[in-house]
């Protein structure tokens, strides 16, 4: 397409939008390659651009809105406070794209892929890296969409329509969520700082190692959601710490950084459902906390103090508590047996790393129903450990808080 042919479709096109319908037509632009143009502010809305090449074009303050983008190539374009309201903009790349201030209300980004005679294009919206810092997406349709990376913040997302998308690191601070649907959702690590979630539905969606500092979940829906809430309330260098490290799992170590927590004092904290496998704990001061139903496997636990922390129904295959001091330590139902280490890739080695808990203090501990297969038990202190359900007159301060084994099970129910 010359360039003479372009000015003259986007004059017929300003005709047809004016209502001057014998001087115009709409513009259809379909597979056009228009790669790396400058048109800033240029009004093509409800302009026919499926399949086109948009990518690295300089469009700020363009009005899109209604246009018709399917499996379009934005990728690296500049569209700052451009206007894609009700844009169809299904299976579109958008990798690198700016879209700071853009307007994308009920704009559609879910999956979608161009069959021609010579290629395949599209699938999910791949927004990876895009900067979307201020831009309005209230009632977009983004399932599916990968986001991993990508600046979202104080971006407005009510009512968006983000089922199973990949939020992995994203900055969402201070974004608004407030009705969104992120059911299946991956936000491992992502920065929620300020986020509003009220009445957002996050069942079933990964929030491990998520920063949460001011966020209320309180009016969420986390029904299956893997999330630490407690964390909230830890010091920001060890949230940052615990969001790296989630990364670094997720990515077998390509992203993020493994915790290093060793000598730090986390007495008395709500941990549950943490996320901390493979971190070095080394001396650290757990005493009193709640770790229960956590992801501890491998972590170095080596002489920490443990005393009185509540690992029920934790899975800590493979870790070491050489040396931790375990006095009345609750490990009900939690996983101690050997775990099989994996490579780089996450392929099998062959290799098999026991639990260890040579001596370690588990005076008093309680290990009822918890899995010890294989467990190195050497020179530990097993004194009054508790390998049987609680008798009524020995139910602690704790099980009164928390609840025991016996108020867990289904309540009878007559015939």
């Amino acid at each position: 397409m010359t360039p003479e042919e372009l000015v003259d479709i986007l004059k017929k096109h300003h005709h047809f939008m004016a209502g001057r319908f014998n001087l115009g037509q709409r513009a259809t632009l379909k597979n056009a390659r228009l790669r790396g143009l400058k048109l800033p502010k240029i009004v093509l809305q409800g302009a026919i651009l499926a399949g086109a090449d948009l990518s690295h074009c300089i469009l700020t303050e363009a009005d899109l809105s209604f246009a018709d983008l399917f499996c379009a190539d934005l990728s690296f374009a500049d569209l700052r406070g451009a206007n894609l309201t009700r844009a169809d903009l299904r299976g579109a790349v958008l990798h690198g794209v700016k879209l700071q201030g853009a307007n994308l209300s009920e704009a559609d980004l879910r999956a979608g892929t161009m069959i021609d005679a010579n290629e395949t294009r599209g699938d999910v919206v791949d927004l990876t890296g895009a900067n979307l810092d201020d831009a309005i997406l209230k009632d977009a349709k983004l399932k599916k969409a990968r986001m991993a990376g990508t600046s979202i913040k104080n971006a407005n997302l009510t009512r968006v329509g983000m089922d199973e998308v990949d939020l992995t690191g994203a900055d969402l601070t201070g974004a608004n969520l407030s009705s969104a649907q992120l059911k299946n959702a991956n936000m491992t690590g992502a920065d929620l700082t300020n986020a509003n979630l009220d009445q957002a539905r996050v069942q079933g969606a990964n929030l491990r190692g998520a920063l949460l500092a001011g966020v209320d979940l309180t009016l969420a829906n986390l029904t299956d959601t893997k999330v630490s809430i407690g964390t909230a309330r830890l010091a920001v260098d060890v949230q940052r710490a615990l969001r790296e490290h989630a990364l670094w799992i997720d990515s077998n170590g390509g992203e993020g950084a493994r915790a290093d927590l060793s000598g730090h004092n986390l007495s008395r904290e709500d941990l549950r459902n943490v996320y901390l496998s493979g971190a070095n704990m080394k001396d650290c001061d757990l005493s009193g906390s709640d770790l229960s139903d956590s992801m501890l496997e491998l972590v170095d636990f080596a002489n920490a103090n443990l005393e009185g922390v509540n690992f029920r129904r934790s899975v800590m295959r493979g870790a070491s508590l050489k040396g931790a001091k375990m006095k009345a330590c609750i490990l009900t139902y939690a996983d101690l047996s050997p775990i099989e280490l994996t490579g780089p890739s996450g392929e099998k080695s062959g290799q098999i790393r026991k639990t260890d808990l040579s001596g370690a203090d588990l005076e008093r501990a309680d290990l009822f129903r918890a899995l010890l297969q294989d467990a190195n038990l050497e020179g530990a202190n097993l004194v009054g450990t508790i390998l049987e359900p609680k008798k009524k007159d020995q139910i602690t301060e704790y099980d009164k808080a928390f609840g025991t084994e016996e108020d867990a099970k289904p309540a009878d129910t007559e015939e």
